[in-house]
């Protein structure tokens, strides 16, 4: 995630109106072993600021409207409970932040990140950020009534798995290979300083999906987070996806940070993204990944 203290801020002019798996009868204990596999890591308990943050987060997410078509007649879903939530302790003076994504047939489109952390030039001050990327094979048309914007010029473009086994007929037999083909991939990432941070696979999919639509048959969302908390850098969609030749296991690699990182596929590297030209810390040129800072608020307090 960025966390630039050289963003220059814009005006947010919004309103401030603000997979589960079908499992084959089992044992109960192989049934709960299952369940702890599936479920992404449970969040710390939030105290009371951390509560009236996450509301901010979603209030913020929601008032996003996606469509993936120019004619605005596809509109994506925005699932409204966040499928991950983060914290880096050492950027910016502490951050925090919830994931979202939104969806077109069960099929995730956006992956999305809202998060804040204080302002350190300005005390008693909080920035919020906004940060996404596209995961949707079409050209995505974002709007919402603020100055700062998301325009895409491109939609993703996956690429075959090598090597990778056809897909499984079972969705519990998928389950094993999507976890299995997650751990073929491996990330770093390098600061402003160049010291390079080794990105560790979250052990659960961030989001888990089948999709209506022919084309989809099955696939996840992994993400690489960083050492220094859980704050996700690197996003690993891999579907089964319709070919000529049937479901064939395919991979699309998401930047979701503001440093340069690199992903390896066994030992060969297979994607990177590099600041310079423009690729710069807001957006890839493509426009695919897009951050920003959204606006400053009043710090929170920590109790009421």
């Amino acid at each position: 995630m960025s966390k630039s203290a050289r963003w220059t801020f814009g005006v947010h002019l919004s309103k401030t109106a603000r997979s589960v798996l079908c499992i084959a009868t089992v044992s109960s204990a192989a049934l709960a072993a299952w369940a702890r596999e599936e479920e992404p890591e449970a969040p710390a308990a939030p105290q009371k600021k951390a509560k009236r943050l996450l509301a901010l987060y979603s209030v913020d997410a929601a008032e996003y409207t996606i469509y993936r078509d120019k004619n605005r007649r596809e509109k994506l879903d925005l699932r409204r409970k966040p499928v991950y939530d983060w914290t880096n302790v050492i950027r910016s003076g502490g951050q925090t932040g919830s994931v979202f994504v939104w969806t077109y047939q069960g099929r995730p489109e956006v992956v999305g990140s809202i998060f804040s952390n204080p302002v350190v030039e300005a005390p008693g001050m909080r920035v919020v950020n906004h940060e996404f990327h596209s995961l949707s094979t079409n050209v995505l048309v974002p709007e919402r009534a603020a100055l700062n914007e998301w325009r895409p010029r491109a939609g993703v473009v996956f690429k075959p798995l090598p090597d990778a086994p056809r897909p499984a007929d079972s969705v519990r037999q998928r389950t094993f290979q999507l976890r299995a083909l997650s751990r073929e991939f491996s990330a770093r990432s390098v600061d402003d300083r160049k010291e390079n941070w080794v990105l560790r696979l979250l052990p659960n999919p961030l989001f888990r999906y089948e999709s209506t639509d022919p084309a989809v048959l099955d696939g996840a969302l992994f993400a690489f987070v960083t050492s220094a908390g859980t704050d996700p850098e690197v996003i690993v969609a891999i579907e089964a996806r319709q070919t000529g030749d049937g479901y064939q296991w395919q991979y699309l690699v998401a930047r979701f940070s503001d440093l340069d990182l690199f992903v390896k596929l066994k030992d060969e590297e297979v994607w990177r993204s590099v600041r310079g030209g423009e690729n710069v810390w807001g957006h890839d040129p493509q426009h695919l990944y897009r951050l920003f800072p959204d606006r400053r608020i009043p710090e929170l307090p920590d109790d009421e």
